[in-house]
C-alpha cells in the first residue's frame, strides 16, 4: 500500500471521521417542514383573538362598576363579539347560525339535520339573560319587530326555535338588524348592529 493512503487510514481510524454523502433531505428537515405544514390558518387565528376579546369582555364586566349605562355598554359589547364569534364560526365549519331574540334574553341556533337547534353546551354562544330590567327593542331592515315572550309552554318553545337573523357560512348577516339595548328610566342605551356583507358593530344610540 502506497505510504499516502496508509497514512490517510491512520488519520480515519484515530479520528472517526469519515466523509458521508450528504442525503438529499434528513429526518429532521423532514419533521421540521412537517411541522410547518400543520400551522394555524388566519381564519383560525382570528376565531382565538375573538374568544379572548370576549372573555376580556367578561373580565372587565367582574372588575368595573355596575352602574346601568355600564351594564348596558358591556351587554352590547358583548353580544356584537359574540355575532363575530358565531360568524367566524359559520365561515370556518361551512355551517349556517342563528340569532334568536326574546324581551329579555337571547340564543345562538345551529341549523343541523334540517332543524334550527340552540347551542346549550357551547360555553359561549349559549342562550344569554339580560341584566335585571335590561330589555332589547329588535329592528329588522329598518322595521320595528314585536318580540315575542316565551310561550306558556316552554318545552313546546324550546323544541321550536325561531331564528330571526341568520348568520351564513357565506359571511353574510340575513336580513340587517339592528337591536336596542335599554333599561327604564335610564337616558344612556346602545345599539348593536348587523348587515347583508357581515359588517357589525355596538355604538351608542343617539335617542
Amino acid at each position: 500500500m502506497a505510504p499516502r493512503v496508509v497514512m490517510a487510514s491512520m488519520l480515519i481510524s484515530a479520528t472517526g471521521i469519515q466523509n458521508k454523502p450528504c442525503s438529499a433531505s434528513s429526518p429532521g428537515r423532514t419533521s421540521m417542514s412537517k411541522r410547518q405544514d400543520k400551522g394555524f390558518s388566519l381564519l383560525e387565528l382570528l376565531v382565538v383573538i375573538v374568544i379572548i376579546s370576549i372573555l376580556f369582555t367578561f373580565t372587565t364586566l367582574a372588575i368595573r362598576g355596575t352602574s346601568p349605562e355600564e351594564l348596558i355598554q358591556t351587554e352590547a359589547m358583548r353580544l356584537d363579539r359574540l355575532v363575530q364569534l358565531a360568524l367566524e364560526e359559520a365561515i370556518l365549519k361551512g355551517q349556517e347560525y342563528g340569532l334568536e331574540f326574546k324581551p329579555d334574553s337571547y340564543r345562538f341556533l345551529l341549523y343541523f339535520e334540517n332543524t334550527w337547534q340552540p347551542l346549550e353546551d357551547d360555553k359561549l354562544l349559549r342562550q344569554r339573560q339580560l341584566p335585571e330590567n335590561m330589555e332589547l327593542e329588535l329592528e329588522i331592515e329598518q322595521i320595528d319587530v314585536l318580540v315575542a315572550e316565551d310561550s306558556a309552554n316552554d318545552e313546546e318553545d324550546e323544541e321550536k326555535p325561531d331564528p330571526q337573523v341568520f348568520l351564513l357560512s357565506s359571511g353574510e348577516i340575513t336580513p340587517e338588524f339592528s337591536v336596542r339595548l335599554l333599561m327604564p328610566g335610564v337616558e344612556t342605551s346602545y345599539i348593536v348592529s348587523g348587515t347583508v356583507n357581515g359588517e357589525h358593530k355596538a355604538e351608542i344610540s343617539e335617542l
